[in-house]
């Protein structure tokens, strides 16, 4: 039996891992799917989603006026499945289905690019990792932007490095495609590809007339997709450029609450207005007056703040908001800190294989924005699957020394031959 288990190749257990835990997660959907309504954003999204069908308007919130607050992928991919469904909750239930599909093949991604930057044992023990990862699970059943920008993050790190193997425009149209998609999911991502850009300047491993003839293309992918949208918030905000959303009041002003904001009944007292754009200038207004009067009055706690506190909220707080009654929160919360821990460690023995370094600067890059604005585990939750990657480098390194000093153990223990 157990020589049978050791002869199954690692892309068979890779199969086995993503074919158990889509059966698994669509048994879940079947069973609770309902009880991962949250009430909030996710209810929003459908409405936005449903008028926009009915009217051709894409509104936010207020369905009487046009919005440039939120990209319109996720209401897009929602209103692609309404149009033939309809409302309700086999929309909804739809919508989870295709999510778990959509989560496991992010999974077969993930594998590809941990064989790319390490190898297949690695991206396997990373596989697993992020298969039984509970908030994983989660992101797969709530109606919102994470299960989307999971699929367009190993799109684009897979584009990523499928542009730098192979420097053709082929892959330099398809990298501009996955990134126009991903920053329509969350327009966070939107500055990474340049920092990869410095990466592949420094590295000067493709010639500067083939990098910079791949980048003009990827360019002008980019913007030709990106440029409808440009249009339209031009014409809906009265003249106003807008290259991704204005939405950045809300967030600002709830980073500038330390561990954490108020609740949101509370948060749903502080505008006077349903105007989403004095909402919008309102917050700004405010945060930036709390953020002077928090540096002015207590610089040593809000610089503390801005800087470990908002960058171990990130990392360190768990994504598992609707506790399942059949899940104790122990194992979430130790898988999570399991992944970080030897994620943090594999970071570090991978300091010299520098392809890795297309990720820590996507972790660097990630936590620093989210520490200016909103620091949140929905925002790091994603980024978690990349982190399982060094994890599970850390952990068949481990095993590997393991393995070494008991062999030279058993060695050192042999009774010598007789001549």
């Amino acid at each position: 039996m157990m020589y049978r288990l050791r002869s199954v190749p690692v892309r068979g257990w890779l199969w086995i891992v993503v074919l158990l835990t889509t059966l698994l997660k669509l048994a879940v959907v079947f069973t609770y799917g309902s009880s991962y309504n949250l009430g909030s954003d996710d209810q929003s999204y459908l409405e936005t989603a449903r008028i926009w069908l009915e009217t051709g308007m894409f509104t936010y919130n207020d369905p009487s006026k046009p919005t440039v607050f939120i990209t319109p992928a996720l209401p897009a991919f929602i209103a692609l499945f309404m149009s033939g469904i309809g409302t309700g909750h086999v929309l909804e239930q739809t919508i989870r289905v295709v999510q778990v599909v959509m989560v496991s093949f992010s999974m077969i991604l993930l594998f590809k690019i941990g064989k790319r930057l390490f190898n297949e044992k690695t991206a396997l023990i990373a596989v697993v990792l992020t298969a039984v990862y509970p908030p994983m699970w989660n992101i797969s059943f709530y109606i919102l932007t994470e299960a989307l920008f999971v699929l367009a993050l190993m799109l684009l790190v897979h584009g990523a490095l499928r542009a730098m193997d192979k420097p053709n425009a082929g892959n330099a149209v398809w990298f501009g495609l996955v990134w126009a998609f991903a920053v329509y999911v969350r327009p966070t991502i939107a500055l990474w590809p340049g920092f990869f850009l410095l990466l592949l300047i420094y590295w000067r491993t493709i010639p500067w007339k083939r990098l910079a003839a791949c980048l003009t293309v990827s360019a002008v992918v980019f913007v030709l997709c990106l440029m409808p949208w440009w249009v339209r918030n031009y014409e809906v905000s009265g003249g106003q450029f807008i290259p991704l959303t204005k939405s950045s009041g809300n967030p600002l002003l709830l980073g500038t609450f330390p561990y954490g904001p108020p609740p949101l009944a509370e948060q749903r007292t502080w505008h006077s207005s349903d105007d989403l754009w004095v909402n919008d200038a309102f917050d700004t207004q405010w945060a930036k007056e709390r953020i002077r009067t928090g540096f002015a009055e207590q610089p040593l706690y809000y610089l503390q703040w801005y800087t470990i506190g908002k960058f171990v909220t990130f990392w360190g707080d768990v994504y598992y908001w609707n506790a399942a009654n059949w899940v104790s929160l122990i194992l979430p919360v130790g898988i999570h800190y399991t992944i970080l821990g030897f994620g943090i460690r594999g970071i570090w023995l991978a300091r010299e294989k520098r392809l890795t370094y297309l990720l820590t600067v996507m972790f660097v890059y990630m936590s620093m924005l989210h520490m200016i604005y909103l620091a949140h585990s929905r925002y790091s939750a994603p980024l978690m699957p990349f982190m399982a990657l060094f994890a599970g480098y850390a952990i068949l390194q481990a095993w590997n020394s393991r393995r070494r000093a008991g062999a030279g153990d058993s060695r050192k223990h042999q009774k010598p031959s007789l001549p």
